[in-house]
């Protein structure tokens, strides 16, 4: 049995069925002084740290780990993460999530800074200056060269949902083709570095530049037949970088796979370089055998009043994959992946819109549906997005058009979450 089919097997080991799924989050915030300046989020630690457990690297606070909830240091300075602890339904995510929010608005409050609904630095431009100072951001700097510092502006909304053995590989190709369908509701990073960036999303287009030719960000090159293929797919990419048990991360040269086959490895220590190797790749949708669950990790930071809109999203996704799946195999048939792929473009750049009429609400019906079956009144979290498509308006355009009319202090002044 060759490594790659030991680490498939051993992969696919992470993922059980569960009766109901679990969801989970990583909310990334902006958070900048009133001119729209990114702040250092490292003055809000001793505000947040009663009660937590903090972590470092070295010096630095790089954690503040909870039971319900944490807050985490991203590669931007100005960047905050609330990461919820995974829940059984909605609710409780909300309410995990809210918590911790109010919480982390109490002290930008205290410093006079603002926490942001919004997708990106909206006017710090990418410079060494604004990244964190973590051992392993230097060694991608190193690697991907100026392009990795696109991840120290932007604020994703990434939701990890539960998924089981037998629907893995599937759910995983859906969610990779519904690319344009979150990017079109939650795109909200239009305007960073001062200006209008052209993008609804620049945080797709501007980190869609990493390793393009090998599909390393957004959606991947095509459906993969089994968790074989991903596997192999990902040992294929170009190798940036490995963990050493006695020292700092080290850059590394060609792929992982070329690395794996030199010689034989250790089982585990080949294991545990790839998984390491596999964080650093950024497709649309990534299944987390840390976590077993499905990474959907597209969407923008959302507004304040309707954050949880991506996380609904994504739910609803996973538990209508089947029928979303074979209701576009009906419209699209074997054209579905070019025709998404050019739509995705369409809304990185443009927001909302349609590339066949009804298709988006089509979509959204069926999401509806499927959170519906679970019986447990999570699809009242869906309603911002259907009122999204009857307006024809993302949060990028209302973003973009706010900053049109009063430039970065009317963008802060509509971005900014209020307590």
């Amino acid at each position: 049995m060759s490594w790659r089919d030991r680490f498939s097997a051993r992969f696919g080991t992470a993922f059980a069925d569960r009766t109901l799924r679990t969801v989970g989050r990583e909310a990334e915030h902006p958070v900048v002084h009133p001119d729209g300046t990114a702040a250092d989020i490292s003055v809000l630690w001793e505000d947040l740290s009663p009660g937590m457990q903090v972590k470092r690297e070295g010096d630095l606070i790089v954690l503040l780990d909870g039971p319900d909830y944490a807050y985490s240091a991203e590669v931007g300075i100005g960047t905050v993460e609330i990461i919820t602890q995974p829940q059984a339904d909605l609710h409780a995510l909300n309410a995990c999530y809210e918590a911790a929010r109010s919480r982390l608005l109490d002290a930008t409050g205290k410093h006079g800074l603002e926490l942001l609904g919004y997708g990106i630095q909206p006017l710090t431009p990418a410079t060494l200056d604004l990244m964190s100072a973590k051992e392993r951001y230097g060694v991608l700097l190193e690697v991907l060269g100026n392009p990795w510092l696109w991840f120290t502006l932007t604020a994703s909304d990434q939701v990890h949902v539960t998924v089981g053995p037998s629907e893995l590989i599937a759910q995983t190709n859906l969610a990779n083709l519904l690319a344009p369908v979150a990017v079109a509701l939650c795109a909200n990073s239009p305007v960073y570095g001062g200006q209008d960036s052209g993008f609804a999303s620049a945080r797709e287009g501007r980190m869609g530049e990493i390793h393009a030719e090998s599909f390393r960000h957004g959606m991947p090159e095509g459906p993969s037949p089994d968790l074989h293929d991903w596997i192999s797919r990902l040992a294929d990419q170009p190798w940036l970088m490995s963990r050493r048990a006695d020292g700092p991360p080290v850059a590394e040269t060609g792929s992982f796979a070329a690395w794996m086959d030199e010689k034989t490895r250790d089982e585990d220590e080949g294991w545990q370089a790839f998984l390491f190797h596999e964080h650093y790749i950024w497709n649309t949708a990534r299944p987390r055998s840390a976590h077993g669950t499905l990474e959907l990790r597209s969407a923008g930071q959302q507004p304040g009043d309707s954050h949880f809109a991506a996380a609904a999203l994504s739910l609803g996704i996973v538990e209508a994959g089947a029928e979303i799946a074979g209701w576009l195999d009906e419209v699209l048939r074997e054209e579905a992946w070019p025709t998404m792929r050019r739509w995705q473009h369409q809304t990185v750049r443009d927001g909302l819109c349609d590339p066949v009429p009804g298709l988006l609400s089509g979509i959204l019906d069926l999401c509806r549906q499927g959170l519906e079956r679970r019986g447990l009144g999570e699809e009242v979290y869906m309603e911002p997005l259907f009122a999204r498509v009857a307006a024809g308006r993302n949060p990028a355009q209302e973003s973009l058009a706010a900053f049109r009319a009063g430039g970065i202090e009317a963008l802060v002044e509509h971005t900014r979450i209020r307590p």
